[in-house]
């Protein structure tokens, strides 16, 4: 396997078995926190801790990808998972280690997705990248479908939550593969002088460049907002389940419907856009993910629950790979590992702030009030989109 086609294999492989990794070991987490007895306030400090040492080093690992290419990146990344996986292990059964866990996984894939989408960022053709972005976030959702049924395996004797010992080996194994994959993967080389010797002030210069492009704070916005109310659905479905006293093979089935409409959502994509123009595909996505968190606060079954998060993969998973093709088109190619972290850099704000919010909401009103509150915080990212370059796929920014 050679060439161009052959290392996109080798990374939608990697994007796979990243998505795997996050998606199994975070829910893990939530049940391990639980089952120590602790309150539901603590989900809300490890999803902060997932995403707060990474919003010090986006920018950092966006510069790393510019000046020495994404192998780097990925490389570090893998070695964060495969830590995080040994110290869960080893130190499962302590809060501290179940913390120290998920910043080192939030590590983990912060630099494998400033890698990732640096690389498709500067291969993929300008009349192509909703079609690149939709096949590599189709990637990503088929492992976020994938992790989560690790959940179901068999509890421990005298527990009902999900086996964490097991998963975590499990994810360690995972990781190995991830890091081969990582050293593999060539870079492409298409980093500038400038690029190579931008450090201190001119990475700063360069970011404020960034940020003041037309619509490139709207599009972070948006790409936060949404990539944080999926941070707490990972969260809290636990707390969700135990409140309403389902068992924990119903939250492997609701992300397992979230994960398969994502899917579907991201192979219909570029069919999307051409036919109704990206701004109104990011827009309704916006408001339908919206209305599907809102239904999780009401009083529904099982099955009610696991259609609202279909509802939701399919909305939300339209919203994400559109925000990196529209950040793509008003960025240079050599600061697109930069645009890359600075969009990671919005999500990780998002990620860190919300989640600290709705702590304290869950211990007011459980859930039910998490899911309300996320829910309307989407109405805001469908207003931010609403500036978003109309083209209808081809390239060709119409507003």
């Amino acid at each position: 396997m050679g060439g161009k086609h052959g290392t996109l294999v080798l990374l939608l492989v990697h994007a796979l078995s990243v998505q795997i990794i996050s998606y199994a070991l975070r829910p893990a987490i939530s049940y391990a926190i639980l089952d120590l007895g602790y309150s539901s306030s603590w989900l809300g400090v490890a999803t902060a801790a997932f995403a707060l040492p990474p919003l010090v080093l986006a920018i950092p690992s966006g510069r790393l990808a510019d000046r020495m290419g994404e192998r780097l990146c990925l490389v570090i990344g893998a070695l964060s998972f495969l830590t995080a996986a040994v110290l869960a292990v080893v130190a499962g059964h302590s809060l501290v280690g179940l913390l120290a866990a998920t910043v080192l996984l939030g590590l983990g894939v912060l630099f494998s997705v400033v890698g990732e989408q640096a690389w498709v960022m500067r291969t993929a053709a300008p009349g192509r990248l909703d079609s690149a972005f939709g096949l590599y976030t189709f990637v990503t959702s088929t492992g976020q479908m994938l992790g989560p049924l690790l959940l179901s395996l068999p509890p421990d004797e005298g527990t009902h939550a999900p086996p964490f010992s097991v998963i975590a080996g499990i994810i360690a194994a995972v990781a190995v593969v991830c890091l081969a994959l990582s050293l593999l993967i060539p870079p492409v080389d298409s980093r500038s002088e400038h690029s190579r010797g931008a450090t201190g002030p001119r990475m700063l210069r360069g970011t404020v460049r960034l940020l003041g492009l037309a619509g490139v704070l709207r599009a972070l916005i948006a790409s936060s907002l949404v990539l944080s109310s999926l941070d707490i659905v990972l969260a809290y479905l636990p707390l969700l389940s135990q409140e309403r006293h389902f068992a924990a093979s119903w939250i492997t089935i609701m992300l397992v419907a979230r994960g398969a409409a994502t899917m579907v959502s991201r192979i219909t994509l570029s069919r999307l856009t051409r036919r109704f123009g990206r701004r109104r595909v990011l827009v309704v996505g916006g408001l339908l993910s919206a209305l599907s968190l809102l239904a999780l606060a009401l009083p529904l079954g099982p099955l009610g629950l696991t259609a609202a998060m279909a509802l939701y993969g399919i909305a939300a998973g339209t919203v994400q790979p559109l925000t990196m093709s529209w950040i793509t088109l008003v960025t240079p190619a050599s600061q697109r590992g930069l645009a890359a972290s600075l969009r990671l850099v919005g999500n990780r704000a998002g990620q860190t702030a919300i989640p600290l919010v709705v702590a304290v909401l869950s211990m007011l009103g459980g859930a039910s009030v998490v899911f309300a509150f996320t829910g309307a915080s989407l109405v805001c990212a469908a207003w931010a989109s609403a500036s978003a370059p109309n083209d209808g796929g081809d390239g060709s920014a119409k507003r």
